[in-house]
């Protein structure tokens, strides 16, 4: 399939077998796209190659390997890492931390995080130029409904971070200091 042939599926949720969403995903045309499968619905997305997008990126990713390095908090960062749950869930968040004990939970050479098999990330983010509606949206209960323990849109547009985290009772609230990275306000 080439990307001309997935083109109309772009940035839009598209009703899918998992078995449908899987063969494109895996699909070598498609590795330049970032998938995501929630309650029988696909949406591929173009991996986004600007500078403005790939230089927020790296500022979050030093700014918090930074923060957690100086209070001696053990983190691992992926960087549009893929996670599955087979048969119901798959997303490529732009970034993700696996944090604390988790730290080295996915060992080196796994290309797609299998969640049957591994723990959640601790913490998943979004960095929002042209998707915030989507972020706030369907990918936010995608996430949430996964039981992710904390969840950032980074909205570059209104230079503002919106964090999200499950509460001990299992509601989600708005938060403005991070659960999974103490002290980060």
């Amino acid at each position: 399939m080439t990307l001309l042939q997935v083109q109309p599926l772009l940035d839009t949720w598209q009703p899918a077998s998992w078995e449908e969403f899987v063969r494109l995903a895996d699909d070598p045309a498609s590795a330049k796209l970032k998938g995501y499968y929630y309650n029988g619905r696909m949406r591929f997305e173009l991996m986004s190659t600007g500078s403005d997008h790939s230089s927020d990126h790296a500022l979050i990713l030093f700014a918090l390997s930074f923060f957690a390095a100086h209070q001696g908090i053990p983190m691992t960062a992926k960087d549009g890492c893929s996670y599955r749950k087979p048969g119901f869930d798959e997303f490529q968040p732009d970034v993700s931390y696996y944090i604390g004990e988790a730290a080295d939970a996915i060992p080196w050479g796994t290309r797609i995080v299998d969640l049957e098999q591994y723990p959640l990330p601790n913490l998943v983010i979004e960095i929002s130029d042209t998707s915030l509606a989507d972020d706030l949206g369907a990918k936010r209960f995608q996430y949430e409904g996964l039981g992710i323990p904390e969840y950032w849109i980074v909205n570059v547009q209104a230079i503002k971070i919106l964090g999200f985290a499950h509460a001990s009772d299992g509601s989600i609230r708005h938060i403005r200091e991070s659960q999974v990275l103490p002290g980060l306000k």
